[in-house]
């Protein structure tokens, strides 16, 4: 199983460098050659590309937009978020490696909030970092004494809630903005409310959270409260099923836009859990992307999607928008 050969590397990694075990497991999991699609009739959601964003990236796994349109991009294995303007010009770098403040160990997920705050998930140093916009050190909540890894971070602007993905122990974590612990949820298994490798997040304007299950191949949608777990879609590589789901981003139409690692392409479903489609370059022709990893929406509805191995993030417009 792929999933007991992924703990091997993280053991052997563990022994030599036990921040970079998670951040290897994560882009292992994007990492496999994409299947051929075969259903018929399915609908196809026409994108047109506007434009890639390269920064001298080594796996980038995130992208967040801020309200003033700068583009946020978490390049992981660099330990650095890098930051550009919308066209794509760099605008500056935030970041190193190592333990002290403002300094990163092999991060995954990243979010900005309405102040231009950024909040990394410091996946290696067990913590969530938060830095203002200009990339000074402003706190962390410290995550080690629960054993967590994070891999993802997700802020709730009318709450102010902090949602973290935990890796490890297959949870959601919920805290204060001053970093007082909430309430968590989840665990590991398969059922409805249970995770297997919980990754990136989304919240849409109701409050809602929507949790990527990587390994379990499905979306879960919960009130902020994490109640009334619903799933949307099921393990599979047949259109309307997802099998390494990644990046999740939800639009002004609760439309739910999902990338899957292994099949390279980007589904959409809505809040019900109905499948709408795929991006497609035309009316016969998927987008088809190589390990996309974190989407993002900017405030003119262009989409922004991590092409991790190829170490970009291209940008797209919905066609009718």
């Amino acid at each position: 199983m792929i999933f007991d050969k992924l703990v091997k590397i993280k053991a052997s990694h563990d022994k030599r460098n036990s921040c970079a075990g998670w951040f290897i497991i994560f882009i292992c999991l994007a990492l496999s050659a994409p299947l051929e699609l075969y259903c018929q009739e399915i609908k196809h959601i026409r994108v047109e590309h506007v434009l890639d964003i390269y920064g001298d990236f080594n796996q980038p796994t995130e992208v967040a937009v801020g309200m003033n349109g700068n583009v946020y991009v978490l390049d992981g294995a660099n330990n650095k978020v890098k930051i550009f303007t919308r066209n794509g010009k760099f605008v500056r770098s935030v970041g190193r490696s190592g333990k002290g403040e403002g300094e990163f160990g092999y991060p995954v997920g990243m979010d900005i909030d309405a102040q231009g705050d950024i909040y990394i998930a410091d996946t290696g140093n067990r913590r969530i970092q938060v830095l203002d916009p200009n990339g000074n050190y402003l706190s962390k909540i410290d995550l080690s004494r629960r054993h967590a890894r994070p891999v993802a971070v997700k802020v709730n602007g009318s709450t102010h809630h902090i949602y973290v993905s935990d890796a490890n122990n297959h949870q959601i974590l919920c805290f204060n903005k001053d970093g007082t612990f909430k309430f968590s949820w989840g665990g590991l298994g398969e059922e409805t409310g249970q995770f297997r490798f919980p990754g990136m997040t989304a919240i849409d304007p109701n409050g809602d959270i929507y949790v990527v299950d990587i390994l379990n191949g499905r979306v879960q949608i919960f009130s902020a409260q994490g109640k009334h777990p619903q799933p949307i879609s099921e393990l599979g590589v047949s259109p309307g099923q997802l099998f390494r789901p990644k990046g999740i981003a939800v639009d002004h139409r609760f439309l739910i836009y999902v990338s899957d690692s292994y099949t390279g392409i980007i589904q959409v479903f809505d809040k019900s859990g109905k499948f709408h489609g795929i991006l497609s370059t035309d009316a016969e022709t998927f987008l088809r992307l190589t390990t996309p990893l974190g989407l993002a929406f900017d405030t003119l509805g262009r989409l922004y999607v991590v092409q991790s191995t190829l170490n970009k993030v291209s940008v797209f417009v919905l066609r009718g928008k």
